[in-house]
């Protein structure tokens, strides 16, 4: 008998119910923010970022996922990205899904090129994909994943100044109906969605992320959301673990399905912590964000 092939949602909330969490660590490689040590950039990266997996890998203390921002990688060139490439199956082999954060999307064959970058180059378990030019542009993403049960997250309701300027505006879809276009793009999802669909959602939208979570189960799903912003010891965008767990159960949802990141609070917790190693001190703020989800 075959074993049953599970789709991205499932593998996600397999993952998250066997850690216990659902933190997403960002891998977000500010040069001059990680602590000093000699070599180049791309071996700095990659000695902290191994640090790190190697502390988790000793306590047994892992997050559901990762979420390395490829755009700092590609500030640094050709070397940073030849890192990129190996922490990720690195952090892979230990279990922890890997969410590139690249905001990819184009026209139906350059975005069949940029999932095939994501998915079968760098191996990734999901993606960040920005929606403005619609089904021409997500579809080469999904028809990628398919193979490998991967998923898509795509930009829905973030928390930047700027978000107002288009997600706000509302759309008039007849016979009654208006919806901001972030609630237009959020209902296409659950039209387009195989099992491979989420949604990028920022932590300080609280009052939207709630909405969201009511609106898909009004639709008779739940998307799941990567929900960047969160904070932990002061350092961060702003979003607080238990409100947005709050906000998430208050719409009706399954904490278990969403991903909540932080990068800035784990990544630079050497900052409250200078008597611990980086390493050690990143997974203690991850500590604190665990005990914060329960």
């Amino acid at each position: 008998m075959s074993e049953e092939i599970l789709n991205y949602h499932q593998r996600l909330l397999a993952r998250t119910r066997k850690v216990g969490n659902s933190l997403c660590v960002g891998l977000d490689p500010v040069l001059k923010k990680l602590p000093p040590a000699d070599g180049n950039p791309a071996d700095r990266i990659k000695r902290f970022y191994t640090d790190l997996l190697e502390v988790m890998a000793k306590r047994r203390l892992y997050p559901a996922a990762v979420k390395p921002n490829i755009a700092y990688f590609e500030a640094l060139g050709i070397k940073a990205l030849d890192v990129l490439y190996s922490l990720i199956a690195e952090y892979r082999s230990e279990g922890i899904l890997v969410v590139l954060d690249a905001k990819r999307g184009d026209i139906s064959t350059s975005s069949g090129a940029y999932a095939e970058a994501a998915f079968e180059s760098y191996g990734a378990d999901a993606v960040t994909a920005a929606p403005y030019m619609g089904s021409d542009s997500i579809g080469p993403f999904q028809e990628k994943a398919r193979a490998n049960s991967q998923g898509i997250y795509v930009l829905v309701r973030t928390s930047n100044p700027g978000a107002k300027d288009f997600q706000d505006l509302v759309v008039d879809l007849g016979q009654g109906r208006r919806l901001p276009l972030y609630k237009v793009v959020a209902e296409k999802l659950v039209e387009w969605d195989r099992g491979d669909l989420g949604a990028v959602v920022g932590a300080t939208a609280l009052g939207e992320l709630e909405q969201l979570v009511t609106f898909w189960r009004s639709l008779g799903k739940e998307m799941p959301m990567l929900i960047p912003g969160i904070s932990v010891g002061g350092i961060g965008q702003g979003g607080d673990v238990k409100e947005i767990i709050r906000a998430i159960r208050n719409g009706g949802g399954d904490p278990n399905l969403h991903l909540l990141n932080s990068s800035s609070g784990v990544n630079y917790a050497y900052e409250r912590f200078s008597r611990l190693s980086p390493a050690e001190a990143s997974l203690k703020a991850m500590e604190e964000l665990f005990e914060g989800m329960r």
